[in-house]
């Protein structure tokens, strides 16, 4: 194992020449810590992203979905506990039914809880009055450090050092940010300065998806506008990688091992529909106001379905060109992952392939399937997307924790016994029956 010398400064060399230990002597003013290597460095994980290290799921954030989070998923392997009642807890911002969604209400009073399936459509489950969101729903809210898992969904890269709530993230008014990051509570320290705390000796970085994602989602992606330059995006991640590493060594003598996610290809999701899979599912060339176009946007559907037969505006779909905006985007971010990763000496996890290595069926929204005849039960054990299309669903996201616990057994050269085990595949059940709400978390303590 390495050994750092971890030099004492005021106050603490002051009580030690206070104890008789003289500064002329440099060996009794310095610390031997132990760099954490092998399955030492399992000790202590922490978690840093975006909507897809939070466990964001059909639409919003809630205790089913945060339960099957990648990073959740990958703690229980090391020994962490869903129970957070437990002193190995995982600590994670947990939300109650109906869950804190992004669907926009009529009444912008009321917050919208996640998406489900009625068994005839796609719809809210419930909502919930703002001002009851923080007593009612927060279960975690007083948990006294900050959780182990600070995914925030909308983070963008920016954010992970700099957003301090959803005044000062790069898109304001997320709330998100306030429900994970808890400011001021926690002295405004932004999603980084809240890792570096904890002290991890594993931590692992999901960052850059949100980067891309407004712009796609907009129908209208212009790079420095509703997109991160990849050149911007490469200076932010190795602000990131660099002060993860640096602000735990400073504070703790060791540098934490790192694992960082690359960047799947958004149109992959079944949310950005092929234009001719689209005019095969609603029986016809659809015209649209875009020429070229290649990709058209999931919510059009439920347009076209509901009895709209005007022309699909440029919001809800994507030409060639904005596709190859998209796409070359991801492939710089990959490109900048892939080179700190010989900087900073960190292992990859390889997202992008594993995500585009599914097959035709594990990528087809679930509505689609049951069009091809497939029943509930089958079509939720068939796709890894859940309903909002982008997002993974509890076996996607138990795909997305075997590609880092992959990695993670990579960086600590762990292998045979040694190895941190790959996890099974959790059901998801897009219905949201009595028997799942609120199961799986005993013993919060508000």
């Amino acid at each position: 194992m390495k050994t750092i010398q971890l030099t004492l400064t005021g106050a603490v060399l002051l009580a030690l020449v206070g104890a008789g230990c003289s500064p002329d002597d440099p060996e009794q003013l310095s610390l031997a810590i132990t760099q954490p290597e092998g399955a030492a460095a399992l000790a202590r994980y922490v978690a840093i992203g975006d909507n897809l290290t939070a466990g964001f799921m059909d639409g919003g954030l809630i205790l089913d979905g945060q339960l099957a989070s990648y990073p959740m998923q990958i703690a229980v392997q090391l020994g962490y506990s869903y129970d957070s009642g437990s002193d190995e807890w995982f600590a994670q911002p947990l939300i109650a039914w109906p869950g804190v969604g992004s669907s926009a209400l009529s009444n912008p009073a009321f917050a919208a809880g996640v998406l489900h399936w009625t068994g005839s459509t796609i719809a809210v489950v419930d909502s919930t009055p703002l001002l009851d969101v923080q007593d009612e729903l927060l279960l975690a809210a007083r948990y006294p450090t900050p959780y182990a898992n600070l995914g925030v969904p909308g983070a963008t890269t920016f954010d992970v050092a700099n957003a301090l709530g959803s005044t000062t993230s790069q898109v304001p008014g997320n709330r998100y940010f306030d429900f994970i990051l808890r400011n001021p509570a926690f002295g405004d320290v932004a999603m980084l300065g809240q890792a570096i705390a904890q002290g991890p000796t594993l931590a692992s970085i999901w960052i850059g998806y949100s980067d891309v994602l407004g712009g796609a989602m907009s129908g209208q992606p212009q790079v420095g506008v509703n997109v991160t330059p990849p050149v911007a995006y490469a200076a932010l991640l190795e602000d990131v990688v660099a002060g993860l590493q640096d602000g735990v060594l400073a504070r703790f003598g060791y540098r934490p091992h790192l694992v960082v996610g690359d960047i799947p290809s958004l149109t992959a999701a079944p949310y950005f529909m092929p234009k001719a899979l689209f005019d095969t599912v609603v029986g016809g060339a659809y015209p649209t106001d875009e020429d070229d176009v290649a990709i058209v946007l999931f919510p059009a559907l439920g347009l076209v379905q509901g009895g709209s037969t005007d022309p699909l505006p440029a919001t809800l779909t994507l030409t060639t060109a904005e596709v190859t905006v998209l796409e070359e985007t991801a492939v710089a971010y990959n490109d900048a992952i892939a080179d700190l990763a010989l900087v900073y000496e960190f292992t990859v996890a390889g997202l992008n392939e594993r995500m585009g290595g599914l097959s035709v069926a594990e990528r087809t929204h679930f509505v689609l399937l049951l069009g091809q005849g497939l029943t509930v039960e089958q079509a939720a054990a068939t796709t890894v997307y859940s309903l909002d299309g982008i997002h993974p669903n509890n076996g996607g996201y138990s795909l997305v924790a075997n590609a880092f616990i992959e990695a993670i057994n990579t960086e600590l050269e762990l292998a045979g016994d040694d190895a941190v085990e790959p996890v099974a595949r959790r059901p998801w059940d897009p219905t949201y029956p009595e028997s799942i709400i609120g199961s799986g978390a005993a013993s919060v303590a508000r």
